[in-house]
C-alpha cells in the first residue's frame, strides 16, 4: 500500500491505536516506583515547627513539604505518595514572611531557628538514598 492509498479513515484509525498504545505504556504499571519519605526536624533538640524541607536529585525528581507543629513532615511528588527511587539532596528552609502587596518579594524570615547552611543544596550536606523501602529522614539542625 502507498502512502498516497491511505484514505482518512485509516490514518484517523492509525493516529488513534498509535495514541492508546502510548496512553498505555504511561499506565500504573509502567509508572515511576516511588517509597514513602517522612521525617522530623529538630534544632537543639527542639522541633521546627515552621518552614519547608525540599527533596532534589541530579535526575530533577523533587518534592517539598510543610514543616507540621510537631516538626514533622511528609512527602508528595508528582509521582504519588513519596519520592521516586534514587539520590537527593535536601535542605530545609524558613516559613516566608507574610508581605504587603505593594513589596515586590517576599522577604525570608530573619527569626528563623535554621541556620543558613541548611538553606541551600550546595551547603546543606543533607543527603538520602531512597530505595525500595518506606524511608525516615530525621534532620537534627546544628549551629
Amino acid at each position: 500500500m502507498s502512502a498516497s492509498s491511505f484514505s482518512p479513515t485509516y490514518s484517523s484509525i492509525l493516529l488513534l491505536i498509535a495514541t492508546a498504545v502510548c496512553l498505555t505504556g504511561c499506565s500504573g504499571e509502567n509508572a515511576v516506583p516511588v517509597s514513602a519519605v517522612a521525617g522530623k526536624v529538630t534544632f537543639n533538640d527542639q522541633p521546627v515547627s515552621e518552614g519547608t524541607v525540599s527533596f532534589m536529585s541530579d535526575q530533577g525528581f523533587g518534592a517539598s513539604a510543610p514543616l507540621e507543629a510537631d516538626g514533622t513532615y511528609q512527602l508528595r511528588s508528582q509521582h504519588g505518595a513519596g519520592l521516586p527511587h534514587g539520590a537527593y539532596k535536601v535542605i530545609v528552609q524558613p516559613k516566608e514572611e507574610e508581605f504587603l502587596e505593594s513589596e515586590r518579594a517576599p522577604r525570608k524570615t530573619q527569626s528563623s531557628d535554621i541556620p543558613a547552611k541548611y538553606q541551600e543544596f550546595a551547603t546543606s550536606g543533607l543527603e538520602i538514598v531512597i530505595d525500595e523501602k518506606p524511608q525516615t529522614f530525621d534532620i537534627q539542625l546544628t549551629k
